[in-house]
C-alpha cells in the first residue's frame, strides 16, 4: 500500500477568501466600476447523460453541453445617475427597432455619402469584455474571472421615497449575458 506524503497535501495560505475584497472592471461602464458594491460570481452547469444498464442501476455519465449562469451586479447609483444612464444607453442601442442609429453608432457603422450606413464597423463592439478581480487578504489581485462577450439584459427600477427616517442610497443591480468566462490567477 502507498502511502501519501501528507505534508504536500496540506495548504499553502491558509487565510479565507472575503467577500469585500473585489474589483469589477467592465469596459463599457466605466462610470459603474466605482460604485460597485457587489458582483455573483455565476454558477455553471454541466449537463448528464444517462446510459441504462441490465441491472436494476442506470449509468450517469458526463453529458455534452456547459451552460453559465448570468453575471449580476449590484452598483449604487450615483447623483448624476450616469452610472445608470451608461447602461440604459447601451440596452437602448442593443435594442431594435427603436433608434437604428443608435445601433449604427455603437458598433462604429459610417454614413456614405448618400447618408446611408455602409457596412462598416465592427459588429464586437456591441459587447464588452468585464473582469472580476478578487483580491488578497492584503487587498492585492489574487484571481480574475475574465467574462468574453457581455451585454446588458437587464437593468433594474429605481425607487424614490419620501418616507424614509435615513438616506438609504439607491442601489441597481445589473444583469450580464456573456459566453464563457475563465479563471486566471497571479501566481
Amino acid at each position: 500500500m502507498a502511502t501519501a506524503n501528507w505534508q504536500s497535501e496540506q495548504p499553502t495560505n491558509m487565510n479565507y477568501l472575503s467577500p469585500v475584497n473585489f474589483d469589477l472592471l467592465i469596459q463599457k461602464l466605466p462610470e459603474t466600476r466605482y460604485y460597485c458594491v457587489g458582483a455573483t460570481l455565476p454558477s455553471i452547469n454541466f449537463t448528464e447523460a444517462i446510459q441504462s444498464t441490465p441491472l436494476a442501476i442506470e449509468a450517469y455519465l458526463p453529458g455534452d453541453k456547459i451552460t453559465f449562469d448570468p453575471l449580476t451586479v449590484r452598483f449604487i447609483v450615483d447623483e448624476d445617475m450616469k452610472n445608470y444612464q451608461e447602461i440604459y444607453e447601451w440596452i437602448i442601442a442593443l435594442g431594435p427597432g427603436f433608434d437604428t442609429d443608435d445601433y449604427r453608432e455603437l458598433i462604429g457603422a459610417n454614413r456614405s455619402t448618400n447618408n446611408f450606413y455602409n457596412k462598416t464597423g465592427d459588429f464586437l463592439d456591441m459587447y464588452s469584455d468585464t473582469t472580476l478581480v478578487v483580491n488578497t487578504s492584503a487587498n492585492n489581485p489574487n484571481i480574475y474571472f475574465s467574462f468574453e462577450d457581455c451585454f446588458p439584459t437587464s437593468l433594474s427600477s429605481v425607487e424614490f421615497k419620501t418616507d424614509e427616517t435615513d438616506v438609504p442610497y439607491v442601489v441597481a443591480d445589473l444583469t450580464l449575458r456573456y459566453t464563457l468566462f475563465k479563471i486566471r490567477t497571479t501566481s
